[in-house]
Formats: structure tokens, C-alpha cells, sequence
């Protein structure tokens, strides 16, 4: 038996162990209709389930329960499930990437008509995720959070060594200077290095602010081959190796050993050996748990370094409707439940990740929680960035955005942090193999390949418009970090309709 056959089987007997599973559940046989969600098991969820059930009763709609389903929140098993005719209800999608993908598989019910009935379309979100809810004109989930990812500043380890704590906007050169002078000030000369700037440093904040995304403008092709990634490979280098900014995976894997630390970037934040991590609201989960025993830690968030392009990374998950569901009317009710006060108010207390419609981000709850007034200014700035600066991730249609990150993160950027790379080779290496990918897919799926000369074909207008100096219509453009970025910098028209590769 080869490996292929293998594969098979093991996925039809997995297949069927589901089905039987879910047919023999306790829940099939009550007297309301139930509803599956494949989400991952947090514990917030459970929550969240029995306050949409008191959500139901109380505007008297039609009553159901909703039943966690944990085992499946996993994307190839919604796709086997999904064309066995036995998906989850509603599935959990993370971005615009995974929800693209499962449109594609004709596995999602387009929810646009009650989103704008029952108000949850997409001006009950942030506006920067317009991008990741919309396909082709067509609604297909609503977010039950989003977060923007920061920086969260310990401040008492700043004054601990007499350091300004940090602006809250800075450019590369800022963060360098602040993270020299407390790294000096914090570690004795011919000591082992215990203290550190920040937890680490995301390339794809860094490569944006200097105008550069991981595709092109219409998602055709991998640009990372440039000058401007090369650079800030440069800089995650030395911010690690030469200036002893950040922990190498070693020094934080050793300091948190010897400490006894279980966790150990939020560990090490919190006993003050890294003074900045970087995060979403969603670390105030653990970072609370630490007041218990440590006190409140004086706290204060900073946006991402820049170029000269502030940006900062937004991400989000929610659950889409499957179009096998025998409750598709009912599904309905719970995405317009994510969008309504009960569940983004129980975010806001909970700190699962910021509230998913922005109104929320305005209450006091928000922003001056009572009991923790050490995190007033955090929530203030985490809305300001989620409106101004906060930008998704750009996904192609014609890769996994799994497999971009295996190459670029786990293969490409792994190997030169371990001296395998130089930065040029890891930017050819990086772009080469992402297009390869991107070619495979493309040559085994006609629907991709017609796709694809249309996307191609608009790509030459952009470069023949930005070639003589012309504006460039926002509706050419489908990769949404461009679509900022060209209005920043004057290069495109107001938009007029749809971008055309979403």
C-alpha cells in the first residue's frame, strides 16, 4: 500500500467516524433544532454559546440550540465534511484567505441579503476589514473578533532602568535608539544578557512600511524578490544577533528554563526581562491572571516601527455559514448576535480580542475598565490603530496561505536567522518557491487559469498606468494593502465598485 492509498483511507475512515459521531449525539434528538459550530475549543466559547441562547429568548426569535463542535475546527476536515454533505452549520474561518478558499470549494452560503436586513454587513465592522468579509460582491461571515497586533510596554521595566517608556508611533531608527540605550542600561558588561527590548519583530509590518507586500496588486505573483525585503532581513538581524534587541529562540527558551516559566514570552514580560511584546488585546487573558499574584503592571501599547508607512497588522476570525446546512435561516441569527451589544460587550470584559463592531470600542468598559486602571490609554490605542493603521493580511487565490507561510516564515526566514541564507538568497528563495506553488495550483485548475489571465491582464494596465505617471483605479486593485497604500501616496482614483480580485 502506498502512501497515497494510505492517505485515503485514513481520511475516509476519519470521514465516517465523524458522521457517526454527530448522527448519534445526545443533541439530535432534543425538541429544538441544533446547530454545529467548529470553532476552537477556548473556553470563552461556551460563554458565548449560552449568552446567544438568552439572546434568542429575549427577542423572542426562533429558539434553537447551538452546539460546540471542537473536534472539527480544522480547514481540511470542514472541506471533507463540507463535500460529504456533512459540514458544521457555521464554521470558523480565519481571514480572508481561508474563506476564499472554502467559496471556492462552493462550500459557503452568501449571507449579504440578511446581513444588511438583520445589521450585520459589513459597516457593522471595522472598515479595514471590508476586504476579508467580501468576495465577489457576496457576504459569507461576520467576525465574532478582531485584533490588531501592537506592542504592549511593560513601563515599570522602562523606569525600572531610567528609560523614557516609548512613543507611542516611531520610526526603525526611534526603536533602535530606545531599545540600544535600555538593553545597555539593563545588562551589565560581561554578564549574560537577561533583559530584552521586545519579544521579537514581524517582517510583514516592517516590509510594509516601506511600500512592500508579500503579492503584487492583483495577487498574481510573489514580489518578495526586493530590495526592500532584503533590508529588513538586514534589520531583524541585527536587531537579534547585533544589537541583542530581541531574544535569539535559544536565550528566550534559556531564560525562561532557568526561571521555571511555562509561558515564556508573557513570563518574561511580565517579571521585566523583555520590556515589550508583541500582541493583540487578546494577551490582557493572561496578562490579567498575572495581577493576581505580581500586582497590576503599569501598562501602555505602541504601534509597530516603520519606514515610512505606519502600518499594523489586523486579523480576525468568525464563522460562515456552510451551504449544506439544513439551518442556514438560523445561522443567520447568530452572525447578527456577533455584530449586537451582548457579544461584543462579553469581548470587551473577557478580552478575548477587541469587539468586533467598533461602536463598543467607545464605552467606558473599553476604555477605562474599573477594576484595571493600569490599561486606561491600551484599549484607546488599540481602536486608534485598528481605525488608522490597522491593514489584513493579502491572500491570493491561487496559493494557501498555509503554504506562503510554511516558505517564507518556517523555511525561508528560519534558514537565514540560522545562517543557511544570505538576505538575497532568502528573498529569491522566498518569491521563487511562493510562485511555484502558485504555478501548480494554477496548471491543475482551469477556473484558476482563466482567473489568472484576467488578473494578469489587469496588472499590466496598473503598470502601464503607474509606468507614464497616471492614477490607477482602486477597483483594479485587490490586494488590500495596496489599496491603502496607493491612496496614501495620491496614486489611485476614488473606488467605483468592487476590487475585481475579491
Amino acid at each position: 500500500m502506498d502512501l497515497k492509498q494510505l492517505f485515503t483511507i485514513s481520511l475516509a475512515v476519519l470521514l465516517v467516524a465523524s458522521v457517526i459521531t454527530q448522527v448519534n449525539l445526545p443533541a439530535h434528538r432534543g425538541k429544538h433544532p441544533v446547530l454545529y459550530w467548529a470553532t476552537d475549543d477556548d473556553p470563552a466559547r461556551a460563554a458565548q454559546v449560552a449568552n446567544f441562547e438568552k439572546w434568542l429568548r429575549r427577542h423572542r426569535y426562533p429558539r434553537f440550540k447551538l452546539s460546540l463542535d471542537f473536534a472539527n475546527a480544522d480547514l481540511t476536515k470542514d472541506i471533507i465534511l463540507g463535500v460529504s454533505g456533512d459540514g458544521d452549520d457555521l464554521m470558523d474561518m480565519y481571514g480572508f484567505g481561508q474563506m476564499n478558499f472554502m467559496r471556492q470549494c462552493g462550500l459557503l452560503y452568501n449571507v449579504a441579503p440578511a446581513a444588511k436586513r438583520m445589521g450585520f454587513d459589513a459597516a457593522h465592522t471595522w472598515p479595514a476589514l471590508e476586504s476579508d468579509l467580501i468576495s465577489h460582491g457576496q457576504q459569507y461571515l461576520f467576525p465574532r473578533a478582531v485584533d490588531t497586533l501592537l506592542y504592549w510596554v511593560n513601563q515599570a521595566t522602562f523606569a525600572k532602568y531610567h528609560q523614557p517608556p516609548p512613543p507611542q508611533t516611531w520610526t526603525f531608527a526611534e526603536f533602535q535608539r530606545s531599545g540600544e540605550a535600555l538593553v545597555r542600561a539593563a545588562n551589565p558588561p560581561g554578564k549574560r544578557q537577561r533583559v530584552f527590548f521586545a519579544d521579537q519583530v514581524n517582517t510583514r509590518y516592517l516590509r510594509r512600511s516601506l511600500g512592500l507586500s508579500t503579492f503584487n496588486e492583483t495577487l498574481t505573483r510573489c514580489i518578495l524578490n526586493d530590495p526592500r525585503y532584503i533590508h529588513v532581513l538586514h534589520l531583524m538581524y541585527r536587531w537579534t544577533f547585533e544589537d541583542h534587541l530581541l531574544p535569539t529562540p535559544a536565550q528566550a527558551a534559556s531564560v525562561a528554563a532557568q526561571a521555571g516559566f511555562l509561558n515564556p514570552l508573557q513570563m518574561l514580560f511580565n517579571s521585566g526581562n523583555v520590556a515589550m511584546i508583541y500582541s493583540g488585546r487578546f494577551a490582557l487573558v493572561q496578562l490579567r491572571r498575572f495581577y493576581r499574584t505580581s500586582g497590576l503592571i503599569p501598562l501602555a501599547v505602541s504601534d509597530p516601527p516603520y519606514g515610512k508607512f505606519p502600518n499594523s497588522v489586523m486579523i480576525m476570525a468568525g464563522p460562515a455559514v456552510y451551504i449544506g446546512s439544513g439551518h442556514k435561516k438560523l445561522a443567520e441569527y447568530f452572525l447578527a448576535y456577533l455584530a449586537g451589544r451582548a457579544h461584543n460587550m462579553q469581548i470587551v470584559r473577557d478580552c478575548d480580542a477587541m469587539p468586533a463592531n467598533p461602536v463598543y470600542a467607545h464605552t467606558r468598559a473599553f476604555l477605562k475598565p474599573p477594576q484595571y486602571p493600569n490599561e486606561w490609554g491600551c484599549g484607546e490605542a488599540f481602536a486608534r490603530a485598528a481605525r488608522r493603521i490597522a491593514i489584513p493580511k493579502a491572500y491570493s487565490p491561487f496559493v494557501l496561505s498555509a503554504t506562503v507561510t510554511h516558505i517564507v516564515k518556517n523555511q525561508v526566514e528560519a534558514g537565514f536567522m540560522a545562517g543557511i541564507y544570505t538576505a538575497r538568497q532568502a528573498a529569491r528563495l522566498a518569491a521563487d518557491r511562493v510562485n511555484q506553488a502558485m504555478a501548480e495550483s494554477i496548471r491543475q485548475s482551469q477556473r484558476l487559469q482563466r482567473l489568472y489571465q484576467r488578473l494578469v491582464h489587469r496588472q499590466e494596465i496598473i503598470d502601464q498606468l503607474r509606468g507614464e505617471g497616471r492614477k490607477v483605479p482602486l477597483r483594479l486593485i485587490g490586494n488590500p494593502f495596496y489599496q491603502r497604500y496607493y491612496v496614501a501616496e495620491g496614486w489611485a482614483t476614488p473606488r467605483r465598485g468592487a476590487p475585481v480580485t475579491r
